[in-house]
């Protein structure tokens, strides 16, 4: 008799689910930054997992679908069986937003959960893929030919022989670029990044590191005519035409990079921002002092962490095998951003009306405890007034801008004393009547002082 009542409950309880009140339940909101409303036929899908497992895939433990969720933010409710959490494990919350099954934004970071001091609430950011907009097909770059594919080129110099271009298109959309000055003793300089067609399929524009991007009319899928720097054709009989090479031929960059780093089972991993291209990193050189610096940073295996290196991309092969592959050798590890991300690609955030995020300060990164607010700014267009925080006291003032030169006025905030963080809100507050310049490359903001040096750096973020 007492086997057959377990048995009949065992089965009520997989027959019914669960209500809200034997539920344990993650809240949270989901945005993105881009300004674009979400087509109605837009699904929202969001759930917790176990990610404890560095070597096995996440298990989900609960889930919800949001059909027609509106524009962000996006707010939602998971329930979750409380008989499915380990306090020893570890649990993250995954969100994407699909469109007629293709998705256009998603969650590319954890967000962690429920144990080991995380709580039952969670802000989401998600970033746009790679693809085309939600709703949209994929763009058609069947203009350039085949690809990957190298272009060269001796274009005019006004006090030299002339400039020589090389360069390299990807078909995932991104390029390495050297030019070099013929007749001089100056040595290769390198850019990398991104790449887009315009919606008539004839203008190519490079986004790299560059302040300004460089733009190339597409003659033919053989042939690439520079533009200006506003994106005009250039009235003249000399060459400035970039030819397709009959082999592709590998750029080995060299350069100062930034990158989502990872290292798990004895190796590294660099996703660079601007190209979004993954490398292995070779184990030599400053690799040792990388390696260092985010296994002591580092809160999980596997965790993704941005770093900045000098360094440069060579063809090596890997640990195992024989075919050579892009690999990152770090020359210089520069430092580690805890905090940051590459933010979304192809996308760029204006100076004004966007909430920036202060990421790093004078060469340090900007750590934030769980109760802190985050420092900020916002540069209101409207009578040019910047409010924010420095991470305890709201903050006002006064800005002025003309062209890339920004000055911040007097700025004045509330004064109350908390318990973290004021350090960096006196060190914010002095360093901002020193900012001379401003430069934006995709979703992040530098500022630099009249030296020359970058004093505070920034990611935009939702605006809160």
């Amino acid at each position: 008799m007492t086997n057959l009542r377990i048995a009949c409950l065992a089965l009520a309880f997989i027959a019914f689910p669960l209500n809200a009140s034997q539920a344990d339940q993650v809240k949270g909101t989901a945005t993105y930054l881009q300004r674009m409303a979400l087509s109605p036929h837009a699904v929202f899908d969001a759930q917790v997992e176990d990610v404890s497992r560095a070597d096995a895939p996440a298990e989900a433990i609960g889930s919800v679908r949001i059909g027609g969720p509106g524009n962000p933010p996006i707010t939602f409710v998971i329930d979750i069986d409380p008989q499915r959490i380990d306090e020893r494990h570890r649990y993250s919350v995954r969100a994407k937003i699909t469109v007629d099954g293709k998705v256009g934004f998603t969650t590319d970071q954890q967000y962690p959960v429920l144990t080991q001091g995380h709580g039952r609430k969670v802000e989401l950011l998600l970033r746009q893929t790679g693809r085309a907009r939600p709703g949209t097909s994929e763009p058609d770059l069947s203009v350039l030919g085949p690809l990957p594919a190298s272009f060269n080129g001796d274009l005019p110099c006004a006090d030299c022989p002339g400039i020589r271009y090389r360069l390299n298109l990807f078909a995932d959309q991104s390029f390495f670029l050297s030019t070099v000055y013929l007749g001089r003793d100056n040595p290769v300089t390198y850019d990398i990044g991104s790449w887009t067609l315009s919606s008539d399929r004839q203008t190519m524009t490079l986004h790299g590191g560059q302040e300004r991007p460089l733009t190339f009319r597409v003659i033919d899928p053989n042939t690439l005519r520079k533009l200006d720097l506003d994106g005009h054709d250039i009235a003249s009989a000399l060459n400035y035409s970039l030819t397709r090479m009959e082999q592709f031929e590998a750029i080995e960059a060299r350069l100062a990079m930034r990158g989502m780093y990872r290292h798990r089972a004895d190796a590294g991993t660099f996703t660079e921002c601007l190209t979004r291209q993954r490398w292995m990193v070779a184990q030599e050189d400053d690799n040792a002092a990388l390696e260092r610096a985010y296994l002591n940073i580092r809160r999980e295996p596997g965790e993704k962490l941005m770093v900045s290196v000098e360094g440069h991309v060579k063809m090596l092969p890997p640990m195992e095998g024989s075919i050579r592959q892009p690999t990152l050798v770090v020359n210089r590890f520069i430092g580690l951003w805890p905090g940051e991300t590459c933010g979304a690609r192809f996308a760029t955030s204006p100076l004004q009306n966007t909430y920036w995020k202060l990421t790093a300060l004078n060469g340090k990164p900007v750590f934030v405890t769980e109760q802190q607010r985050e420092p900020s700014l916002v540069l209101h267009s409207e009578n040019s007034r910047v409010a924010g925080s420095g991470g305890c006291n709201r903050l006002v003032g006064s800005y002025e801008v003309r062209g890339h030169e920004v000055r911040f006025g007097q700025l004045a905030g509330t004064r109350m004393a908390c318990p973290d963080g004021m350090d960096t809100e006196k060190e914010f507050l002095d360093t901002l009547p020193h900012v001379t310049r401003w430069r934006i490359v995709g979703e992040h903001l530098e500022f630099y002082d009249a030296s020359g040096t970058i004093v505070g750096r920034f990611e935009a973020r939702a605006l809160k």
